[in-house]
């Protein structure tokens, strides 16, 4: 498994490509593609885009995101941005905001956002 964790008091800025696992306590400012899951902790902030399976956020996502599979937004996290998703569960608490739709089963969307039918 190709896993990256950035940790609390970390900063990190540029390209992730192709992991399987990126877990965010610290600071991130990157354009993240083909990653398959992504957990971003009380304490983490991702900003940038973002082309995932499945993300749980617990901190803060800050940019255009495509979630393929699922959204999981905890009842601490905050998405804010661009946001294209295969499933949404937000909790009590969690926040949401932005340009939101849900992808449709023929659809896929660039990083950018833009509809591609398929």
């Amino acid at each position: 498994m190709r896993k990256l964790i950035v940790g609390r008091e970390i900063s990190l800025s540029g390209e992730i490509n192709s992991c399987d696992k990126l877990i965010v306590e610290g600071s991130v400012e990157a354009n993240l593609q083909n990653c398959r899951d992504v957990d971003i902790a009380e304490s983490g902030l991702f900003k940038g885009s973002a082309t995932v399976e499945d993300i749980e956020v617990r901190g803060r996502f800050e940019g255009n995101l495509i979630a393929r599979k699922r959204l999981l937004v905890r009842s601490t996290g905050h998405v804010a941005g661009s946001i294209r998703y295969g499933e949404i569960e937000v909790e009590r608490g969690g926040q949401i905001s932005g340009d939101i739709q849900a992808a449709q089963p023929n659809e896929q969307f660039d990083i950018h956002g833009s509809r591609a039918a398929y």
